[in-house]
């Protein structure tokens, strides 16, 4: 649940946060925890909030590429890349999102069987394994909408093996894909960054 609002957190890129004690002064009586980005912006600290994330993302990840009201990192090691930006839209995805068109990113919002599970998937309006769902349809069901918006994507029952194909284990959870809000420059950034060019700082 979002800490600010007492809503409940999807966990989407670029849409939510959890927020640590360091990011925001104690005084403007908000709780560390996972929350809404939209929500840091209703209690007027996503200012604050992101010039902290800033920090951290320089001193973290030297090495950028930056454009108006945006800066993307670079972890060549887990080949990972880390957008800041100054709405406080942030994202951490792996290199190999960019190469879908548009770039997307996947994360699992919960294990079938759990409560949490049981909400989204009434949400959802099915059960049925390998059914897409429009995001924006289970948000709007959850009544969501002023916390998720313009979010684009699609959400979907999975099954698959999180084991080997000699020993299998497999996993049945909900998950989501949404589309990265990416502009033309931060693409060629994303890409410059995967062929290793970039600035160190």
């Amino acid at each position: 649940m979002c800490e600010l609002c007492g809503r409940l957190v999807l966990g989407l890129t670029g849409y939510d946060w959890t927020l640590l004690p360091w990011m925001a002064a104690t005084g403007a009586g908000v709780i560390a925890g996972p929350c809404h980005i939209t929500c840091l912006h209703e209690w007027g600290v996503a200012t604050e909030w992101a010039a902290a994330v800033e920090a951290y993302h320089c001193g973290r990840w030297p090495l950028f590429i930056e454009g108006k009201g945006w800066r993307l990192h670079a972890s060549p090691r887990v080949r990972r890349l880390h957008l800041w930006r100054s709405d406080g839209r942030l994202a951490s995805f792996p290199y190999t999102s960019i190469s879908s068109d548009p770039p997307s990113v996947t994360a699992d919002l919960a294990e079938v069987g759990s409560a949490h599970a049981e909400v989204l998937l009434a949400a959802m309006g099915t059960a049925e394994t390998g059914v897409a769902v429009p995001l924006d349809r289970l948000i709007d069901g959850l009544g969501l909408a002023g916390q998720y918006p313009g979010c684009v994507g699609a959400v979907a029952r999975v099954i698959r093996n999180a084991g080997t194909a000699r020993r299998p284990e497999p996993v049945d959870v909900i998950e989501s894909r949404i589309d990265l809000a990416l502009d033309a420059g931060c693409r060629r950034a994303a890409r410059e960054l995967v062929m290793g060019s970039g600035h160190e700082r």
